[in-house]
């Protein structure tokens, strides 16, 4: 599998029809895959301290955590997170579609080592 952009992310999760459960497993794998991207210090603080575009972005750096951590420690979401990462924005996108890059990187370097 792999994500050439943002829209084939969209696409991979909205065409699917996938169950609630299904979802929260691809909501929660890309969340963790962010927070391992955090530092040590950001993800004890659930805050997104370097500007670097890898891990969450400030704005979503608390939520991610906090979900991800969730995610880890239940090996599932509630429904409402996962509504939370896939709520369109005013521009027609899913908020966890703005990771695609980071999300596609995980998915290639994974394939890589199981290759």
């Amino acid at each position: 599998m792999q994500f050439n952009s943002r829209r084939d992310f969209d696409s991979y999760i909205r065409q699917n029809n996938y169950s609630s459960e299904r979802l929260g497993a691809i909501v929660g794998r890309a969340l963790v895959v962010l927070f391992k991207r955090q530092t040590a210090v950001e993800q004890e603080q659930n805050n997104a301290v370097n500007t670097n575009n890898v891990g969450f972005t400030k704005g979503d750096s608390k939520s991610g955590c906090i979900t991800a951590k969730y995610y880890i420690k239940n090996k599932k979401l509630e429904d409402w997170m996962i509504d939370r990462w896939l709520k369109y924005n005013e521009m027609g996108e899913m908020r966890i579609t703005k990771y695609w890059r980071q999300i596609n990187e995980a998915i290639q370097e994974k394939s890589s080592q199981n290759g």
